[in-house]
């Protein structure tokens, strides 16, 4: 089949969306079809578009970002077009939307441009106040999470099917011992408040303070738009190899978001020996269950989040238990598995 993937635009950092759909797209390219996933440069031609295409221009110039796209698959074609428009989606037997500005392409275009599916990887309230309603487009759904796919079925929607998120052995894996992890944490920083950017600078703030050996290390995908603490390293956009090292070095992984899909950021650290601490947004319960495989405190709670961080890297049995116990729950998923439900859910 030929399969075309629509993001909301050309990807040139770090997302982990685009990441999921690129996973599944080399695993339809090894199943034998025929993979473009497309990022138009503009959603349409009129003046506040132009405008944002600008201005997201200049910032990633100011950003030392390159032109090029961040993600590249062999065998996957990438294609940026234009605009989101009929005239530039090219025919395919199927058309996945990855996202709620997609979604409304997907479902403008006209029937001969392939059979017509939506990928729902979040509760995207925060990017689009009306994203619930895309769910109610005539497109076949499928997700990546078992929640997301009852809050679909509590609204009347079907879904064919879940093709859950993983994460791959050869980029995420052991290099350090989980016993040999001193006082140090690391996170993910993203400027939006929905990723709880405030409760991981106060969380930082209160370790710090009761823990003053404490050490740590963010990363994101441009440089923070919030002060960070003087002594927390900051990495931008780091290499795989960089990232798996800096997972390896810690003791914990601080998770802050206020909501999720099914994030990837705890499933690769866990997989490079973290003990996991997080709010307890929908997305982290996914795949780890809390006091089994990972600590949860409340949403925006960054005092409870320091504390039980500590109480982790405190403990060391405790955290070697948690650690061992989130690594085994990622080491049971695989992206073959999952493109492979991904393949039945399209072809069915």
């Amino acid at each position: 089949m030929r399969i075309t993937f629509i993001l909301p635009a050309p990807v040139r950092i770090p997302m982990g969306g685009a990441k999921v759909v690129y996973e599944h797209a080399k695993g339809l390219v090894r199943l034998g079809h025929s993979v473009t996933v497309i990022g138009p440069k503009r959603a349409g031609g009129n003046v506040r578009a132009r405008f944002m295409q600008s201005a997201i221009w200049v910032r990633d110039r100011l950003h030392g970002v390159s032109a090029s796209p961040y993600y590249q698959a062999e065998g996957v074609a990438t294609l940026t077009i234009p605009e989101a428009t009929r005239a530039h989606i090219p025919h395919a037997d199927v058309v996945i939307a990855t996202g709620v500005q997609t979604a409304r392409w997907v479902n403008d275009l006209p029937a001969p441009k392939g059979k017509k599916f939506y990928f729902v990887q979040g509760y995207e309230t925060f990017a689009d106040d009306k994203a619930l309603d895309t769910w109610h487009l005539p497109l076949h759904k499928f997700t990546c999470a078992n929640w997301l796919r009852r809050e679909l079925e509590q609204t009347g929607e079907k879904v064919l099917g879940v093709a859950p998120n993983a994460i791959d052995p050869s980029e995420f894996y052991l290099e350090q011992l989980i016993e040999n992890r001193g006082a140090r944490i690391v996170a993910l920083y993203h400027r939006h408040p929905v990723k709880g950017p405030d409760t991981l600078i106060r969380a930082l703030q209160v370790m710090k303070h009761d823990l003053p050996e404490l050490e740590a290390d963010i990363f994101a995908a441009r440089p923070p738009a919030h002060r960070i603490p003087a002594w927390v390293n900051i990495h931008v956009r780091p290499s795989v190899q960089d990232l798996r090292r800096l997972y390896n070095q810690s003791a914990v992984l601080l998770h802050t978001s206020r909501r999720e899909g099914s994030p990837l950021v705890p499933m690769e650290a866990a997989a490079c020996g973290c003990a996991l601490v997080a709010t307890a947004n929908e997305g982290v319960q996914e795949h780890f269950h809390d006091g089994e495989s990972i600590r949860m405190v409340p949403i925006s709670d960054a005092e409870s989040l320091a504390q039980s961080a500590l109480a982790v890297m405190g403990n060391a049995e405790e955290r070697k238990r948690l650690a061992q116990a989130a690594l085994e729950s990622v080491l049971a998923l695989t992206w073959t598995d999952s493109t492979r439900e991904l393949e039945r859910i399209i072809k069915a």
